[in-house]
């Protein structure tokens, strides 16, 4: 029986908009961040930032060194950026939260525990944990128990240790948890540990595979039950 709902953030909680961070990190002066941001993992300062190696302020003067080693002229000054840029930056990933998905977050909060576990950095975070997030004064944090952030936990999604760790901190199983993401190499991370996946599209409107999935994992022959939109 699934107790627990462990979700991915950007592409199944949160729409994505690669092309809008990608155009914003290039006006920085980053002139191949499209190789460096991916839509499933990120290269070098941008992935090191994810998992925790760099904190927000060592990412801010690397980000500063790599556009002045392409070509962008900071003068006198140290080669830098401030937190609010690379926020502004990072946060063009961020497209408008569906209020409807947000609603059906709270609707499975009722019946089971909802986790997120998302590869972030501390720039998205402080927008996603703040009143801006949701359009009616919520944090991300309001809609799940529990919440899991790569840069805090110096590990990153495929990882099977991530997913161990969910695990052990809040004392849930494996066997009783599902896991929702949008890539696929995240989904075989999950599996490697024993936890039930279910990979979806991005942006796709998931209730419907989720029920379907839980109907199925609670009993095979089952067509009815789940949880309503």
């Amino acid at each position: 029986m699934i107790k627990n709902l462990i979700f991915d953030f950007g592409g199944v909680v949160l729409p994505l908009s690669p092309e809008v961070a990608m155009e914003r990190f290039e006006s920085l002066g980053i002139r191949d961040a499209r190789q460096r941001l991916g839509a499933f993992g990120q290269k070098g300062i941008f992935r090191q930032v994810e998992d925790g190696s760099l904190d927000a302020e060592g990412f801010q003067r690397a980000l500063g060194r790599l556009a002045q080693e392409q070509g962008r002229d900071f003068g006198d000054a140290e080669p830098s950026f401030t937190f609010e840029q690379c926020r502004w930056a990072w946060t063009g990933y961020a497209k408008r939260v569906d209020p409807v998905r947000l609603q059906n977050l709270l609707r499975l909060k009722e019946h089971y525990t909802v986790i997120l576990l998302s590869n972030t950095n501390p720039f998205m975070m402080d927008w996603a944990d703040s009143s801006e997030f949701s359009g009616d004064g919520h944090p991300v944090s309001y809609y799940f128990h529990r919440c899991y952030y790569s840069y805090l936990m110096h590990d990153y999604k495929p990882s099977p240790t991530i997913f161990q760790t969910v695990l052990r901190e809040s004392g849930i199983r494996a066997d009783e948890s599902l896991f929702l993401d949008d890539g696929q190499a995240n989904i075989e991370g999950a599996q490697v540990v024993g936890l039930h996946t279910l990979l979806v599209e991005d942006n796709e409107d998931w209730m419907p595979k989720l029920n379907l999935k839980i109907k199925t994992l609670s009993n095979p022959s089952c067509k009815g039950g789940g949880v309503g939109r």
